[in-house]
């Protein structure tokens, strides 16, 4: 659905329209770190909870009222969050206004748009999540991030030089990620809960990166996850909280693109996935489980044959002084000495038509990343200037390990177009999510 400008319009039209108005100086939106984003999120979790952080940077401000189902109420059971990754507003408002599942007026009942943070991108945002840090305080702005004390640039999944060909290299032989993200899991300043994930993360540097601290529970299956959910929240005594992770959606996407029965087929699945764990935990403790349903960023089309590779366009590459790093949607670009001027004008000249270039400064300046403190390389992290390419343009590098190469995404993310900013929010009972308070136990 659209208005008459060819802007999508969601559940909440005026709440829409107030997280996209551009940013003075920049013409674009951006994060709303001040209550409607995901470190939000995380904040009113620990409020809810009741806990006292340890030491650690100070966490973003919880939810806006007026959005926070939470408040300061420690509630009478569980508190889950379902982080579904690749989950944007505007496909989500249309799944509620058509599906046939019994709980998607639940769903839409509870909803709010809210902000992931900048860039769109997961690495970004489960880190920012899971710190309730914004990205300019953690200083993991991208999946493919500059590490200065490195001189080079890793992949953050694989934790290891994006010209290696192994994973986990940057883990010390005692398991410690130095260096990595400038905050702390909320799970080591004292937020106690289980994490559940897929078992091949289950160990990993960059699981290590987010859950340190908390119990790790892994799931293979779709049921199995519905199994293992069930049985984490059906204990006798059940972690206060739980954050749960879904990445189907998000595989999905990239792979075939932006296709609204992606999503439609995939909510109606979790549904029945939620449902199952209502009706195995049983009515009084299914009720009682505080459900938070969010996701990391949304998904724009991307055409593989318009993929552009910076280092075979001379005029940029020449000016550049370091690898392209950050991500496809979101490109970091780092100039030469006194070449800045030079870079930027490359770049203007080819790239597509609608493509934007930012200066870092004045990203920083409008609070992309989010406000100060700073993580202390946050600036050369990042470079001297973003592009972000128009759609269903990206950006690559090089594929400097022996046999590899880019996947054909049909679907990506990681800048500021509306539908990869905004994400639902949705709060209810898990008995409602899952669909068992309005059919007597069928989702």
């Amino acid at each position: 659905m659209a208005d008459p400008d060819g802007a999508p319009v969601g559940l909440r039209p005026e709440e829409e329209a107030a997280l996209l108005r551009p940013r003075p100086g920049l013409d674009l939106a951006g994060p709303a770190y001040d209550g409607r984003s995901l470190p939000n999120v995380a904040a009113s979790i620990v409020r809810a909870t009741g806990v006292s952080l340890g030491d650690g940077p100070p966490t973003a401000p919880p939810l806006a009222p007026s959005i926070d189902p939470l408040g300061d109420d420690p509630g009478d059971g569980p508190l889950l969050l379902l982080l579904v990754d690749g989950l944007g507003w505007f496909p989500f408002s249309a799944w509620s206004r058509r599906s046939r599942s019994s709980a998607a007026p639940a769903w839409a009942a509870g909803a709010h748009p809210i902000t992931t943070v900048y860039p769109t991108t997961t690495v970004a945002a489960l880190v920012s999540l899971s710190t309730g840090t914004t990205p300019a305080q953690h200083g993991v702005v991208a999946p493919n991030l500059y590490l200065p004390r490195l001189g080079g640039v890793i992949d953050v999944l694989r934790m290891a030089r994006i010209e290696s060909a192994g994973r986990e290299e940057l883990v010390g032989p005692d398991g410690t990620l130095s260096g990595i993200s400038g905050a702390p899991p909320l799970f080591r300043r004292g937020l106690s809960g289980t994490a559940v994930s897929r078992e091949a993360f289950r160990g990993t540097g960059f699981s290590r990166l987010l859950y340190e601290g908390a119990e790790f529970v892994g799931y293979a299956t779709a049921s199995d996850f519905a199994h293992t959910l069930a049985e984490v929240l059906g204990r006798p005594a059940p972690p206060p909280v739980v954050f749960a992770y879904w990445d189907e959606l998000d595989t999905v996407q990239h792979l075939r693109g932006v296709d609204p029965r992606l999503v439609d087929f995939e909510l109606d699945r979790l549904v029945g996935l939620l449902g199952h764990v209502a009706r195995t935990l049983g009515p009084s403790r299914a009720r009682s489980v505080r459900a938070l349903v969010s996701a990391d960023h949304g998904f724009v089309p991307v055409d593989p044959a318009r993929q552009l590779r910076i280092d075979r366009l001379p005029e940029i590459a020449e000016a550049m002084a370091r690898p392209l790093a950050g991500d496809r949607r979101s490109g970091f670009l780092c100039a030469r000495p006194g070449r800045l001027d030079d870079l930027e004008a490359a770049c203007r000249r080819r790239l597509p038509p609608g493509s934007r270039l930012l200066r870092v400064d004045d990203a920083l300046a409008a609070g992309l990343f989010g406000p100060p403190p700073y993580h202390p390389e946050l600036r050369e992290r990042i470079g001297d200037l973003i592009v972000l390419p128009a759609v269903p343009y990206g950006l690559l590098g090089p594929s400097p390990r022996p046999g590899s190469r880019s996947p054909e995404f049909r679907g990506s993310h990681s800048g500021l177009d509306a539908a990869e900013l905004l994400v639902p929010l949705v709060a209810g009972p898990l008995s409602e999510l899952g669909g068992a308070d309005r059919t007597g136990g069928q989702p």
